[in-house]
């Protein structure tokens, strides 16, 4: 009989998540260099925005929400240029997801300007930036090099 937390920790592995943070490997490859990069370098500040979570390491977390306020702009633009130079098809549909991510990392910027995270708060959010990641570099993401065949815009 499987537990209902089995069936957590096997989704948890098929997403490639690795204890709280993200475990880098070919699936989460779009293979588009620059895009593959700064996916790199995302996932190694969600894993260090989860490690901070755990010690509520309110520097850390601070220090990645900034981290993500500059990346969310730099990315996507990246990202939404080689789409545009490619006439990707679902550009607009791809864009609001990033659009929809940009106001939550505002939001969440905007409340550290007021107060520190609770526990709860940093908890949800690692949460939440563990899934976003890896369910839109291998769903959203992928969609990219599987429609422009992997060129170089």
């Amino acid at each position: 009989m499987e537990l209902w937390f089995q069936r957590f920790f096997t989704f948890r592995r098929f997403l490639g998540v690795s204890g709280m943070g993200v475990e880098w490997d070919e699936s989460l490859s779009v293979g588009i260099g620059i895009i593959d990069d700064q996916h790199r370098k995302l996932i190694e500040r969600v894993n260090a925005f989860a490690d901070a979570t755990e010690s509520m390491d309110s520097r850390e977390i601070e220090n990645t929400i900034n981290y993500l306020t500059g990346y969310v702009i730099q990315h996507f633009g990246a990202e939404e240029l080689i789409m545009i130079r490619n006439r990707y098809p679902r550009f607009k549909e791809h864009r609001d997801e990033h659009s929809s991510f940009v106001k939550q990392v505002f939001d969440v910027f905007s409340l550290l300007g007021e107060r520190p995270m609770t526990k709860e708060e940093a908890v949800a959010l690692r949460d939440t930036l563990v899934r976003w990641v890896t369910h839109h570099i291998r769903v959203t993401d992928h969609g990219i090099s599987e429609t422009t065949k992997g060129a170089l815009a």
